[in-house]
């Protein structure tokens, strides 16, 4: 395998090419004279001293190439420099690493590579002399052509060291110059500057005698300069030779390093202060140098109780402060804040450099866009950014830094840091919860659309002129399956929105699942032989009783049967199994359709969860079947799980049960209602939508009934003292008065104080029911009308009327 730099060494070898000055530099005729000379003895018609810069290749001589500078991708030179010795390539379309490369398929068509590294002594490559040729050369350099090739990259190395010698020897001999310059200023300077300074000076020879005393220092005393020169510091000022700063001045003088303290100091007077002390090697003895700083000291003190107060604070918000030095990339930070990026225990060291490295790489460019900018306008610097912690985990942080110093140059940066990950996750929950809600009204507007269509082209054909019996129950039957349809979506999401505020009641009853399975295959059987499935049933032996509501778990069967008819394909398999244990009945559904990846088995009883549709949605649904299951499970204490081998490898949901002990036969009710039309009866209708109090009053008449429509509230209250209706079907959202008043008007009038109130509405839930029978209705039908179950009423009512007769 071809070796790789790490970045490392990268970084250090660029270091080591900067430094010998040589990039972007004007051509130089005794490295044009080599690359000339390279070209002519291994008659190639390109050659090129190349040095590899960062991100780019750089060409300090060239032939044939008519370009001093390419992208580094574009460079076949770069990995030359990876590999001792010398780099050939015969034929550069054989070699996998250059068959795509622009200079070997575009312009000028490279085949033939030969190329020497350019080494430093200590074998770092800058880069490297290449001979190019745009013909393979399938025998490569012959012997002699690769010694040539090394003697001449060498010659190249050696003039890229004495050049890189003589600008050395240049730079120091100026900077000798410049030295000596500026030691003769800084000797007038001193001089001047520790007579005129307001700091306290004292120049110590070896035995700590005092050789110099500036004025700033005579301010402290009350003895003038000549009083203690020649005394060792000892002597001019009695007891300091047992202070802590006589140790440090002994140190000083004897390791010859620079002692810096600070000192609190009593004068004979009474007086005291503190000083800032630094003692630094001199030529035979120290120089010392010392200022007041009792104000310092204070506003300290008053600063750590204010700090105190803040720190605690923060720790109490959870927020991390911060102080970043700017001219000594130094840094202050609470706990808090090392925290926010991963440490439990506080760092040794952080910089600017060491938040930039834990910033989540596809954001380091925008935060270092923001550092740079407030530094330049020394404005706030505001953003939220992921970070990488130590232990790999991603975490968001939102910081908020000001910048202080002077007009022309930036000093510190100071300010707050907080971990917002759990915002951040909320707000993508939020986000993603969002999206499922719109997604389920624009399915929801479809779903409803669908069978809008084929209603709104059937009423039209009702509307034409001549006609015929046929086509009449034709399209008729086509808006009472449409309406059928319409009314099932309806009721899921009424069935949803019950279920998860807990306003469903379950009648338990022992229900044997063998007759509830019978239902719900004659249920979703017509959509199994449209597909053409293959529907096996495998029922247990033993008796299968559980205590629930039959109703609701048909519900649940019917479900599970038409998920899987739905996402198998036309002529699948779909099996139902029915087992039992000691505890439990277990009722499996199972499928060969297009299956459910790991994603999708997670969120697959979530709300308005589906598996990838087309545009068209040919299945239909609104991807809240299973979380209608799970639910109405969670109720009879049983469960669901789902399980894929992965997309188009079908489908398994097993639902578990617990078993009831057997008491008796199966319950299942054989109810059959009489069908037949009833007696005659006068009805009222009152609703405001006219389409439906038509077509309702229109059926209600081919069955025989007298019907009366009225479209207000006050049209019926002033019809129907003269037409005595026996029922009355009252919309509850009429626009001048709601149906409950109106109902207790009736209740009280002469005319219609026998007559059976019925609530047409499409509120149809428990607290509904409860507000109608309190108004005094007698029943509520839910929008749109079952008209068989209608039927069923009224012949009971008609029924009722004979026998009081």
């Amino acid at each position: 395998m071809t070796p790789t730099n790490t970045p490392a060494d990268e970084i250090h070898r660029l270091a080591i090419l900067d430094s010998y000055g040589i990039l972007d530099t004007p051509v130089e005729k005794s490295f044009d004279d080599v690359v000339r000379l390279l070209s002519q003895l291994l008659n190639v018609p390109i050659a090129a001293v190349n040095l590899i810069a960062e991100g780019r290749q750089w060409f300090k001589s060239e032939l044939g190439l008519g370009t001093r500078e390419m992208p580094l991708d574009d460079s076949i030179c770069k990995f030359a420099i990876l590999q001792p010795g010398q780099m050939i390539i015969p034929d550069t379309k054989s070699d996998v690493r250059f068959e795509c490369n622009p200079l070997v398929v575009g312009d000028p068509g490279l085949r033939f590579y030969a190329g020497a590294r350019l080494e430093t002594s200590e074998g770092v490559a800058l880069g490297t002399l290449c001979a190019l040729d745009v013909k393979p050369r399938p025998a490569g350099l012959t012997e002699q052509e690769q010694f040539i090739l090394d003697t001449l990259a060498q010659q190249i190395m050696s003039q890229i060291e004495l050049r890189k010698a003589v600008m050395e020897q240049q730079l120091l001999f100026g900077r000798q110059m410049e030295i000596q310059q500026e030691l003769q200023v800084e000797r007038d300077q001193s001089r001047r500057l520790l007579e005129g300074m307001d700091e306290g000076f004292v120049l110590l020879d070896n035995e700590f005698r005092i050789r110099q005393i500036n004025a700033g220092a005579l301010r402290f005393e009350a003895f003038t300069a000549e009083d203690i020169l020649g005394k060792t510091h000892w002597e001019a000022w009695p007891g300091s030779e047992a202070l802590p700063l006589a140790e440090h001045y002994r140190r000083a003088m004897k390791d010859r390093l620079a002692e810096s303290f600070e000192q609190h100091h009593a004068f004979a007077d009474g007086r005291s202060c503190w000083l800032d002390v630094r003692a630094y090697p001199a030529i035979d003895g120290l120089a010392i140098f010392y200022r007041d700083i009792t104000q310092r000291k204070e506003a300290e003190s008053r600063w750590r109780q204010t700090a105190d107060r803040l720190e605690f604070t923060l720790k109490a918000a959870e927020i991390g402060d911060w102080d970043l030095d700017l001219v000594n990339d130094t840094s202050y930070r609470s706990s808090r804040h090392d925290q926010c990026f991963g440490y439990s225990t506080p760092i040794e060291h952080w910089s600017m450099k060491s938040f930039i490295e834990h910033v989540h790489p596809d954001d380091r460019n925008e935060v270092l866009s923001r550092f740079q900018s407030s530094l330049a306008t020394q404005t706030d610097w505001q953003f939220e950014c992921r970070v990488i912690w130590p232990d790999d985990s991603l975490h968001w942080i939102a910081v908020h830094g000001s910048v202080y110093g002077s007009n022309i140059k930036p000093e510190r940066m100071s300010g707050i840091v907080i971990d917002v990950t759990e915002q951040k996750r909320t707000e993508e929950d939020l986000r993603q919860a969002d999206q499922k809600k719109d997604e389920f009204l624009a399915m929801l507007a479809h779903e409803l659309r669908n069978p809008l269509a084929p209603i709104t082209s059937a009423a039209a054909v009702l509307s034409g002129a001549n006609i015929d019996t046929l086509t009449v129950r034709r399209t008729s039957a086509i808006i009472a399956r449409q309406a059928k349809h319409m009314t099932s979506l309806i009721d899921d999401l009424l069935d949803v929105s019950r279920v998860t505020r807990g306003n469903v009641e379950i009648e338990k009853t022992e229900t044997d699942l063998k007759d509830v399975i019978t239902d719900a295959l004659e249920q979703v059987r017509p959509l199994i032989e449209k597909h053409r499935h293959q529907l096996s049933v495998q029922l247990a032996p033993a008796t299968a009783t559980v205590i629930g509501d039959r109703k609701r778990l048909v519900q649940i069967t019917t479900n599970l049967l038409n998920n899987a008819a739905k996402y198998t394909p036309d002529g699948g398999e779909i099996r139902l199994v029915l087992a039992t244990t000691a505890e439990t009945v277990e009722l499996s559904v199972i499928d060969n359709g297009i299956g459910m990846s790991a994603e999708l088995i997670c969120s697959a009883f979530e709300l308005f969860s589906q598996g990838h549709r087309g545009l068209d949605r040919s299945q239909g649904g609104l991807g809240i079947g299973l979380a209608l299951v799970r639910s109405l499970l969670a109720l009879h204490g049983g469960s669901i799980v789902g399980s894929s081998d992965g997309p188009g490898q079908g489908s398994t949901f097993k639902v578990e049960l617990p078993r009831a002990c057997q008491t008796g036969t199966s319950d299942r009710q054989m109810a059959h209602h009489d069908m037949r039309q009833s007696q005659s009866l006068r009805i009222a209708i009152v609703d405001d939508n006219e389409d439906a109090a038509t077509t309702l009053a229109l059926l209600l008449e081919t069955l025989g009934h007298q019907v009366l429509t009225t479209y207000t509230a006050r049209e019926a209250l002033d019809s129907l003292d003269a037409f005595l209706p026996d029922v009355c079907l009252l919309d509850i959202g009429l626009p001048d008065m709601d149906g409950y008043s109106l109902a207790r008007s009736l209740r009280v009038a002469p005319a219609t104080t026998s007559a059976v109130l019925i609530a047409v509405t499409g509120y149809a839930q428990q607290k509904d029911r409860q507000e109608a029978f309190a108004a005094g209705f007698d029943d509520l039908f839910a929008k749109p009308v079952d008209l068989p179950a209608l039927n069923l009423y009224l012949a009971q009512i008609a029924n009722h009327r004979l026998r009081t007769l």
